[in-house]
This record gives structure tokens, C-alpha cells and sequence, in this order.
């Protein structure tokens, strides 16, 4: 289908416009495949704004500019101008023709030179803090408060006021185990050694500063569950009650004159021998 192509003028304040918008979305894009395609879309409405594909009507167009680019370039004086009529037509007086191919293909020679470089990749050390914090350390960070909430619920620190439970130790493990650099540097031990060695004491760190200042054990009441802790009051329980029975008591004075009595008997037999062997001739 004939299809003839009118290059609209261009205005100064709008390409400032949308020079400045492609810019301000390379700039905010967080990857290259965004920015491509922002861009992509940014040339073709520039594209729509200075080109006009119109369908051939006989009715509105002439011949002459069938299949042709063309754009109103005015002349100051056209009686000077000579046609030749074998290879021109008055019709393409004050206008500048150029074929659709042409056109299309240094149009696409133009948008190819324009697409946004790929943008090099930046240290961490090198970005603001802000972009750090959000990139490198909040998703990490966000997970393990989750995981530690979900921990101090099981371990039912939010119905007791005393715990055994640690938030700072476990938050500092899930950071340490894991950490994507340290992951990616020792993936293959860490595959092997990830479900035996994931513990607070194990991490080199940790376990250097607990060789120059050890901790103080925990009491009993915070290490025992609470099965463990009904299972020894109970047996204490009962075992105070047998003590408590008169036979029980009778025996239990019985066997503390015994002791007393026989304290050092191994001394009293000693010394019964001794005295009861003669003496060996000199």
C-alpha cells in the first residue's frame, strides 16, 4: 500500500523536554533491560511526533510524493529556478523528497547511536550510603527479623520475662550464615557443613572474642524446657515425701551414727595390724 511520509517541524523546547526525560528514566532505572526499553519507548513517540505516515488518498495527495519523504523547504525566489521536466516535477517545488527506505533506514542508524550505553557496574564502596543500605543490607536484613520473630515465638519469649533466647546472637548467626559474598565464596563447603556448623559459637569471630572473654553459664532455669523442669520438681517432690516417713528417718539417723563411728576405719585397721606384726629382724 503507498504510504507517504510528512516530517512535521520540530520544536526546540520539546526535544529539550524529552532529551531531558530520557535522561532523568536512565538515571532512575535500576537495570539495563528498563532503561531499553524506556528508551525504545521514549524514540517512538518521538517518532510519532515528528513523522506523519499517511495512507495515499488521490483525493489529498499527489502523486509525486508517493512513497517519498518529504519535508516544505522554502525557497526565497522561485521564478530563478530552471525545471527540467524529464527528471522533476513543479509539484516538488520548495519540498525535499527522500525515499522511505532511505529514511527508515537512517532513522534506524540514528536510534541505534542513541540507545543508553550499558552502565558499569559500581562497588558498594563506591555508591551513597542510602542506595547501600537499600540494596545490600535491607533484604537480608528484613529477612532475618522475620525469621527472629518467628524464633522468639516458638521459643515463647513474648509470654515470659526471662528467656534463654538471645534475639542478638541468633540476628547476628542468620546475617553470618547467610551473607551472599561468603556464600558465593565457599558455596561448595558450605553445602556440605551448612546443617552441622550453623551455630553462634562456630563463627570465627565469635569464637576468638569467647577465648579472651568467656561468658557466664546460664542457670538451670532458663536451660531447661519446661518438661525437664515438671520432671526434676516432681521427683524432688516425691523423694521428700519418702524421706519425710518416721522409718525412713529412724534408718537414715541409723546410717548417720554409722558413718561417724567408722569415719576412719581403714586407719583403725591399719594400726590393728601394726601392732599385732612383729617387728622384722635387723
Amino acid at each position: 500500500m503507498p504510504v507517504i511520509i510528512v516530517n512535521k517541524e520540530t520544536n526546540l523546547w520539546k526535544e529539550i523536554c524529552s532529551e531531558y526525560a530520557t535522561k532523568r528514566a536512565q538515571s532512575e532505572s535500576n537495570s539495563y533491560m528498563s532503561s531499553e526499553k524506556k528508551s525504545s519507548n521514549n524514540t517512538d513517540i518521538n517518532k510519532k511526533h515528528l513523522n506523519d505516515k499517511q495512507v495515499y488518498d488521490p483525493s489529498k495527495h499527489t502523486p509525486v510524493f508517493c512513497n517519498y519523504s518529504f519535508i516544505h523547504a522554502p525557497i526565497d525566489d522561485i521564478t530563478q529556478i530552471q525545471i527540467d521536466t524529464r527528471i522533476t516535477h513543479p509539484a516538488c517545488i520548495n519540498y525535499a523528497l527522500t525515499p522511505i527506505q532511505d529514511f527508515e533506514r537512517e532513522l534506524a542508524l540514528k536510534t541505534a547511536n542513541q540507545r543508553p550505553k550499558t552502565p558499569m557496574k559500581k562497588s558498594p564502596k563506591d555508591i551513597p550510603t542510602i542506595e547501600y543500605l537499600e540494596k545490600y543490607v535491607y533484604p537480608i536484613l528484613l529477612k532475618g527479623i522475620e525469621q527472629l520473630l518467628v524464633e522468639a515465638d516458638k521459643r515463647k519469649c513474648l509470654e515470659r520475662k526471662r528467656s534463654a533466647f538471645n534475639a542478638l546472637d541468633y540476628l547476628t548467626s542468620y546475617l553470618y550464615y547467610n551473607n551472599p559474598i561468603r556464600i558465593d565464596s565457599n558455596e561448595q563447603n558450605n553445602q556440605n557443613l551448612a546443617l552441622n556448623n550453623q551455630f553462634f559459637e562456630n563463627i570465627p569471630f565469635v569464637h576468638e572474642h569467647f577465648k579472651k572473654h568467656p561468658r557466664a553459664p546460664l542457670p538451670k532455669s532458663l536451660l531447661w524446657s519446661e518438661d525437664e523442669a515438671a520432671l526434676i520438681i516432681q521427683s524432688f517432690y516425691r523423694g521428700y515425701r519418702i524421706r519425710k516417713q518416721p522409718e525412713v528417718q529412724e534408718l537414715r539417723q541409723w546410717q548417720r551414727e554409722w558413718r561417724e563411728s567408722n569415719r576412719n576405719i581403714h586407719d583403725v585397721v591399719d594400726n590393728f595390724w601394726r601392732q599385732r606384726t612383729p617387728l622384722a629382724p635387723v
